[in-house]
């Protein structure tokens, strides 16, 4: 069961850019709601974020590399294209959030929820997952590779073309999304759970030509 975040009495404040400037002792932003901010090239890195909630907020072409965020909720955010490498999330929810383009390389997910979210072209790799639900979300083009996946459940995304190198996929369910033109080693999908359809899809990769 994935723990969900606490969230306390919670400050409004009105830019995420000036807290940052203002804390450049401690490094923690905590306790802080933002809501219908759009601010650019926001400098985060190796920021903790605690016991937040941030929605409607537009924080494109970003740096949040090293950060860790706990008790955290994203609700109708937009992070396009900004940098959450080697950074760690722990129960953390994204809602209805845009995350198309970014990188996540090397990042650790815990107790995290994904909904309704745009995840197309992020990139994975080498990060790792456990207890994590992302649900109806688009990871169309995304990148896979090389990761650590435990406790993961995927319901009713698109997974269309992304690269799944090197990631072992025993007990994970893709019956439930799309997974037209995934990328995966032969070896990684023992385990894998599939319907019927998704079977064919997946007996090309083995060469097999089915009547």
């Amino acid at each position: 069961m994935i723990i969900k975040p606490k969230i306390y009495e919670l400050e409004e404040v009105f830019s995420l850019k000036r807290e940052i400037e203002e804390q450049l002792e401690d490094y923690e932003i905590k306790g802080m709601e933002f809501q219908d901010l759009e601010e650019e090239d926001i400098q985060a890195e190796k920021y903790e974020f605690r016991n937040c909630v941030l929605e409607n907020c537009k924080y494109i072409k970003s740096d949040f590399e090293n950060a860790y965020f706990s008790d955290i909720i994203f609700k109708n955010c937009d992070f396009s294209n900004s940098n959450f490498s080697k950074a760690g999330f722990n129960r953390v929810e994204f809602i209805n959030c845009k995350l198309t383009g970014c990188d996540f390389i090397e990042a650790d997910m815990f107790n995290t929820y994904i909904e309704e979210t745009n995840l197309a072209y992020i990139n994975l790799s080498n990060s790792v997952f456990k207890n994590v639900k992302i649900e109806k979300s688009n990871l169309q083009n995304s990148s896979i590779c090389e990761a650590e996946l435990k406790d993961i459940q995927f319901s009713e995304c698109n997974l269309n073309q992304s690269q799944l190198f090197r990631t072992k996929l025993k007990d994970i369910d893709f019956s439930t999304c799309e997974i037209n033109g995934i990328v995966v080693d032969m070896s990684d999908l023992k385990g894998l759970l599939v319907n019927e359809f998704q079977a064919l899809e997946l007996s090309k990769l083995l060469g097999l030509k089915i009547k």
